[in-house]
């Protein structure tokens, strides 16, 4: 019997009988099941219903790859609503800045340096969690990243100056950023190659739902209570019971020795020694240990070994793309809001933070046609080549993504500069929506096609190099974006970001489909 090597999604598996019939005569010659055994794959199949799975689970049931799907699930969005706090930290005291500037004596610049500041401590400390999670495992990292984030909430709250406020941020962005790189880590090590367009969609439209979601929680919230303290009360509250639920319900995913595919009966016996090893359950929950034997010394140099990516064009290029169009849609417009839509139509705090709906709706619906609908598309691609899976085929679906999220900058400048000011109008907030929908077809395609694009031993290093340079990106977006809104007025400063933006995503994207494969082939 020939094992079928290559991915393909469970609704389109070929139904399994119990007989492998000859080519020559028809007649019965031995069960499936005698079949898969003689290559090792016995209990693969029996959890599965299939053995075409990339990575190959090994046989311990406490294996992530193993898991229940509502496990899986459970964790994924713990792992994900985490990725989400860090931007959403950031962008929560937006509605706040007027209470900073009267009880800071400070300027409404200065105080935007409470978002921008966090944001670059977010994409330089991945680097660091990621390497140290590789040696001690995900599950520390996670909860100590909860219980001391909370720590700097509750500091932050009971601060009574710039520079303490300050301090406290910073210190709130770094142990917040673990998941912006390991996010993407746990998803690799918890679900299959099959599905990994649409989990890492979960986990991508949680990191971009968190600068919109920020203010329309944190708005009505200041308004109500008076205070901006209560915006780090709430966080510490969410951290702290983040902590009890990664506690219970999040185990070890790292670590995990698995076989190499076994397609044929010289590798079985290698599938099978390597799978006899059982992990007891509460290992998973309350065994600290050392899940990789990488020594310490080796950190420093891989904690700067992700930025080796820029030099890998199938990685740099999309990332690129993904940077400028998140720039110049998620933070020009969470920054923007306040200043732009708060300032023509007279809001509140309260009023301001109405505003993000259209950010969520927007990044939502563009989440549910990203992630399944790459993979639908990827696996139409991949029949259509006989089979033959290439990550560049993934790449088309986020060109619609970069022409929708640039026609919704330009509907939001046009329209704020051409309604009434004093009379709040909708269709700004519906040019927020659009664009956001757009960067999410895009974020989504973009992580998936440069993970895909690099062998095994180097996906790891991907996420926390995207998540770098794209806040990296981000933080220097808020120095200048008031400047063209100020000297051009808002539709034409629109309409130049989205040429950006749509131009230099285009051309990286285009790029990368045309010269990929032979980028991928020579190694760079």
């Amino acid at each position: 019997m020939t094992v079928d090597t290559e991915p393909r999604d469970e609704k389109l598996a070929p139904s399994l009988g119990e007989e492998d019939v000859s080519a020559g005569g028809g007649k019965p010659t031995t069960t499936l099941r005698e079949d898969v055994a003689a290559v090792g794959l016995d209990k693969v199949y029996e959890r599965h219903g299939r053995i075409d799975l990339i990575p190959l689970p090994s046989d311990d049931p406490h294996d992530p790859y193993n898991w229940s799907s509502w496990r899986k699930h459970v964790l994924l969005v713990q792992v994900a609503f985490h990725a989400m706090l860090g931007a959403f930290s950031a962008a929560a005291v937006i509605p706040s800045f007027e209470t900073f500037v009267e009880e800071f004596d400070i300027t409404i610049t200065q105080a935007s340096y409470f978002v921008s500041v966090p944001i670059i401590f977010l994409g330089v400390f991945p680097l660091l969690w990621s390497p140290i999670s590789k040696r001690i495992g995900r599950r520390p990292v996670l909860l100590a990243s909860a219980i001391l984030s909370a720590a700097m909430h509750f500091a932050g709250a009971y601060t009574h100056s710039y520079g303490a406020l300050m301090t406290t941020r910073v210190f709130q962005a770094i142990f917040l950023s673990p998941p912006q790189s390991i996010g993407a880590n746990i998803v690799g090590e918890t679900f299959f190659l099959h599905e990994k367009g649409a989990k890492l969609g979960v986990w991508t439209l949680f990191t971009s739902l968190g600068p919109p979601v920020a203010p329309l929680i944190m708005g009505p919230l200041v308004y109500n209570t008076g205070t901006w303290r209560w915006t780090f009360w709430l966080l510490a509250i969410i951290n702290l019971v983040q902590f009890f639920l990664y506690l219970f319900l999040a185990p070890e995913t790292a670590g995990f020795v698995r076989p190499e595919r076994a397609a044929d009966g010289s590798e079985a016996a290698k599938a099978r020694s390597v799978s006899t090893v059982k992990t007891l359950w509460w290992h998973l929950y309350f065994k600290f240990r050392r899940v990789s034997d990488d020594p310490w010394s080796q950190l420093p140099m891989e904690v700067v070994r992700p930025l080796a990516m820029a030099f890998k064009l199938p990685v740099l290029l999309p990332t690129v793309a993904y940077s400028v169009v998140f720039a110049y849609c998620n933070v020009l417009l969470t920054v923007e809001i306040p200043s732009l839509l708060g300032r023509k139509y007279e809001l509140n705090a309260q009023q301001v933070g109405l505003q993000f709906v259209g950010a969520v709706i927007g990044a939502i619906l563009g989440e549910i046609v990203a992630g399944t609908g790459s993979d639908l598309w990827m696996l139409w691609r991949t029949k259509r080549a006989n089979g033959n899976r290439e990550p560049e085929f993934r790449l088309p679906f986020a060109i619609p993504g970069v022409l929708v999220a640039a026609v919704g900058i330009i509907i939001f400048g046009v329209q704020l500069q051409n309604t009434q000011a004093g009379h709040w109008n909708v269709t700004p907030v519906i040019g927020v929506a659009i664009a956001l929908f757009g960067t999410q077809l895009v974020t989504t395609v973009i992580y998936a096609y440069t993970v895909e694009s690099q062998p095994a031993e180097l996906q790891p290093r991907v996420p926390g190099f995207i998540a770098f340079a794209r806040q990296l990106y981000a933080f220097t977006a808020p120095f200048y974006l008031e400047i063209p809104y100020e000297n051009w007025g808002a539709a034409k400063a629109s309409g130049m970001l989205a040429a950006v933006a749509g131009g230099v995503g285009l051309i990286c994207i285009a790029a990368c489909l045309a010269f990929g494969r032979k980028w991928r082939a020579k190694g760079i």
